[in-house]
């Protein structure tokens, strides 16, 4: 079995300068697939393009970050590159939830409730003939 070692590839003064330019490749790909942050604010709350857009900037941004960790063979960009990954993924999803009327954040009694979660209906039926209780999913 071949011997891996995780062998950084660069100096750490570039790998420095790598990841800071990762972190704002990581800030472009957020601009560029989302668009500027007031834009996002100016939306409805919880819009649904918006959402799957965020989702794909933090996909592309992942990937990125992970490239820039394969070539380089450097732990930094996980740190610098995941750290703006964060900082704009809670950047962006704030202003996503947050109301343009009332500059507060949107949230209902929905946004509470579990997934998944098991509930008994009671079935009476004639036509079956069963009276028992049945689960069914909701949500």
């Amino acid at each position: 079995m071949a011997d891996f070692k995780f062998k950084p590839l660069v100096k750490p003064e570039n790998s420095i300068v790598i990841s800071l330019t990762i972190a704002g490749f990581v800030a472009g790909s957020y601009f560029g697939l989302v668009g500027p942050a007031s834009d996002v604010h100016a939306t409805d709350a919880l819009d649904g393009n918006v959402g799957a857009s965020l989702k794909k900037a933090g996909w592309a941004a992942a990937a990125l970050v992970g490239a820039a960790t394969l070539l380089s063979r450097d732990l930094n960009p996980v740190i610098l590159g995941g750290g703006a990954i964060i900082v704009m993924e809670l950047y962006y999803r704030h202003a996503h939830m947050t109301n343009p009327a009332t500059g507060q954040i949107d949230a209902g009694p929905q946004d509470y409730a579990p997934t998944g979660t098991y509930t008994q209906l009671s079935v009476v039926g004639a036509e079956t003939g069963y009276t028992g209780p049945i689960e069914a999913v909701v949500g």
